[in-house]
């Protein structure tokens, strides 16, 4: 009897490390999602952009929107973004008046902050990497961004 009961604990236990085992996830520390070289795309006649290097795929028809930009207007202008080692996409264009700090969710994009650009719409802006902040130039004016904001 008392064999039974040990066997029957044994095998509980048994089970128990097995479920555990099966059901853990993995957590990988210090990833550094950082694009070194910004993408720019032109978006197609519904308003979709896509890389093919990055697979990075969606519609500027919500940013346009935004910006108070008609997609009319915005034909054949280029889309520019950059990924930062946090793995926020910073996205911004010729004409807005906006960076758009986004994050990657299941099949969304979401804005976590829209960084003013107080000088006006931009003219011909260009994102660089410069861990840890993506740098946006736009003609003599240069600006160090984070998640958060312009940094001074």
């Amino acid at each position: 009897m008392k064999s039974n009961i040990y066997l029957n604990l044994l095998f509980a236990v048994s089970l128990a490390v097995l479920f555990t085992a099966c059901s853990s996830r993995v957590a990988i520390e210090n990833v550094d999602f950082a694009q070194p070289l910004e993408v720019v795309v032109t978006p197609d006649g519904q308003g979709q952009v896509s890389d093919a290097r990055t697979g990075v795929s969606f519609s500027v028809l919500p940013l346009l929107e935004k910006e108070g930009i008609n997609f009319d207007d915005f034909a054949g202008s280029e889309l520019r973004m950059i990924r930062n080692h946090q793995g926020y996409y910073f996205v911004t264009a010729a004409g807005f008046r906006n960076v758009y700090v986004m994050q990657s969710r299941e099949n969304e994009l979401r804005s976590e902050n829209i960084i003013r650009i107080e000088s006006g719409r931009l003219s011909n802006p260009a994102l660089n990497q410069r861990n840890p902040h993506i740098q946006l130039v736009d003609g003599d004016r240069t600006y160090s961004l984070s998640k958060n904001g312009i940094r001074s």
